[in-house]
């Protein structure tokens, strides 16, 4: 019974069918054995009363003549009724006269009081039935008769009794249990196939099923209708979700293929850029190198023979002529050094470490800052464009450390595997803000150039700085794949 909330209607309707047809029975069966047994009862008393009519009228003479033998031979007809128990007749003042037991002769029981306007009475007790009834001759008491019968036959027609509804009530159950079974689909399996398509639109995310109508026109028809209904427009909303859902993908992918052309075109425009830039730095460094520089090498040189010329007439124009011969020498000594850190022509001529190397001298005398660096011996020469990079990006990084860091020491590790090289800036200064890591616009290429420079050669760039702990830059670029257009 607690699970019967879990039952599948079928069993519902079915257990419901049983139930009711059971209680229904038994309330008719019982109704009817309780008036058998009231009605039996009845004619029990009936029947005593009749046999102690009889056994009064054929005792008169025998009180009337104190004839004992005579009423015991008249209560001994009771021997034929089994289930009187004990007979007894007593005289006008109660005392007993005559008496009838069923095996041994036992004791007088006493006679019940009788109402003076009653001649009989009885009584059910103790699971038997006692009757007493008064003897009347012309008019006047003489005496009176009491009868002691058991229910032995009211309990052999009980049990009877539940025989047949035991019976009757199985075979109901059973036929009911048919009735059941076959009307019950009408109304089950609707439902069932109703449910059953439920749990495969839940499972499956179909709305596009449909529950199988009924020919009813009943509740559960209605049911099935309105579901296939909510079904339909269900199936109509995903259908125009999933026109909306392709249109908006579609849109999305037209926008990502126009914002991947303007990428492409913003990446092939900060290659060139970087590009001009260097090319752009080249050619300030020639006309440096051979416009300028000869120009201060050629001014050196007159200066020279002005000072041989007035050192005997004019003190004072030879000490100044020096002091501009020094100054010549040093603009021209600057004039050098920026054109080799605008193009570097170690660079092209002996190898990127031979222009690490000289970069780095110099950048120890002008700032001071101890730098060490660490190149593997078997970097060899590299391609043009891994080589600039390289060295762009080792400028950069120890131009920040000499301009932000605060840093009084810095490294840079060169190595190199089967694959890869790798480039490694350490500085133990203040570190960077996190949006100069993820490349931040700064003056000069700063990280945003040197990611750029990475990432067209296929490589990666990578910042790792806290607050007072140094910054780490690591630069991983490949040797075998080509460059990123």
């Amino acid at each position: 019974m607690f699970g019967f909330k879990n039952y599948s209607i079928a069993k519902k309707l079915i257990t419901m069918n049983m139930l009711v047809t059971a209680a229904a029975l038994l309330l008719a069966g019982s109704s009817f054995v309780i008036y058998d047994i009231l009605t039996f009862r009845d004619g029990l008393v009936r029947y005593l009363s009749i046999q102690a009519q009889i056994i009064g009228s054929n005792s008169v003479s025998a009180l009337l003549f104190n004839d004992k033998p005579s009423a015991e031979n008249t209560l001994s007809a009771l021997r034929t009724s089994t289930h009187i128990q004990y007979a007894a007749i007593y005289g006008p003042d109660g005392a007993p006269f005559a008496g009838y037991w069923r095996g041994r002769p036992g004791q007088f029981l006493r006679l019940p009081a009788m109402a003076p306007a009653r001649s009989e009475t009885h009584r059910f007790e103790d699971g038997q039935l006692d009757l007493a009834q008064t003897i009347v001759f012309q008019g006047k008491a003489v005496g009176a008769v009491y009868i002691t019968s058991d229910l032995g036959s009211l309990t052999d027609r009980l049990r009877r009794y539940e025989e047949i509804v035991a019976v009757v009530l199985l075979v109901s159950l059973l036929a009911a249990l048919l009735v059941s079974w076959l009307f019950q689909r009408a109304i089950s399996r609707p439902l069932a196939d109703l449910a059953e398509t439920a749990r495969l639109v839940s499972r499956d995310r179909n709305y596009s099923v449909r529950a199988a109508p009924t020919r009813d026109n009943d509740e559960v028809a209605t049911l099935i209708a309105a579901f296939n209904e909510m079904l339909e427009q269900i199936h109509q909303r995903d259908l125009a979700l999933q026109r909306s859902r392709d249109t908006l993908e579609m849109r999305v992918q037209e926008r990502t293929a126009e914002l991947s052309k303007a990428e492409d075109s913003l990446r092939a425009l900060s290659r060139r850029l970087l590009q001009m830039q260097d090319e752009e730095r080249q050619r300030i460094a020639r006309e440096l190198h051979d416009g300028s520089g000869q120009v201060l090498a050629a001014l050196s040189m007159n200066l020279s023979l002005l000072q041989a010329r007035s050192a005997v007439s004019d003190p004072e124009a030879v000490r100044i002529v020096k002091d501009s011969i020094r100054m010549v020498e040093d603009i021209l000594k600057d004039l050098r050094t920026m054109s080799y850190l605008l193009h570097p022509p170690l660079l092209e001529d002996t190898g990127l470490e031979s222009a690490l190397r000289w970069y780095v001298d110099g950048f120890v005398q002008r700032s001071k800052i101890a730098v060490t660096l660490e190149i593997a011996p078997d970097i060899e020469r590299l391609p043009r464009e891994v080589e600039l990079a390289v060295f762009r990006i080792v400028q950069e990084c120890l131009t920040n450390i000499h301009r932000h860091s605060g840093s009084t020491a810095a490294s840079v590790h060169l190595s190199r595997d089967a694959e890869n090289l790798c480039l490694e800036v350490r500085d133990q200064g203040k570190g960077i803000f996190r949006k100069m890591q993820s490349g931040g616009s700064r003056p000069g290429v700063g990280i945003h150039g040197m990611r750029e420079r990475v990432r067209q050669l296929g490589g990666r760039l990578e910042v790792h700085s806290a607050p007072g702990q140094g910054t780490v830059i690591t630069a991983t670029l490949p040797l075998q794949s080509p460059a990123v257009n």
